[in-house]
């Protein structure tokens, strides 16, 4: 009898082990659930932020050709009219030289000079 209280002692020492092992089992599962579903959520945010990124991206190099052009255009139609001027100033000045006149040369000092493009 003895040894069956015993191995009741036993028995039940063992099943409140056991029922905190299940408890606690239980708790890591819902963590790994949680952790999971969080994984999950920064996986998604990730890829939001990558989706961003590359259409800012492609919103960029669309900005850069398309200020490229400008620049292109502006220079084409600064081209053009300093070439209309300088027609109009050989057209109302006959006699002088035009030849030395490019946009790529300025007045310094009652001079024309090579412009430096670093002004």
């Amino acid at each position: 009898m003895e040894k069956l209280n015993l191995l009741q002692t036993e028995h039940n020492q063992f099943q409140t082990k056991l029922n905190r092992l299940q408890v606690e089992k239980e708790d890591l599962e819902k963590q790994l659930a949680s952790t999971d579903s969080t994984i999950e959520e920064l996986e998604r945010v990730k890829r939001e932020l990558i989706a961003e990124r590359e259409a800012r991206d492609s919103t960029t190099e669309n900005l850069e050709r398309a200020k490229g052009k400008l620049i292109d255009n502006m220079a084409d139609i600064f081209a053009e009219v300093f070439k209309e001027a300088l027609a109009q100033a050989a057209c109302e000045n006959s006699g002088v030289d035009t030849s030395n006149c490019s946009p790529l040369n300025h007045i310094v000092d009652g001079k024309v000079v090579p412009l430096d493009l670093g002004d």
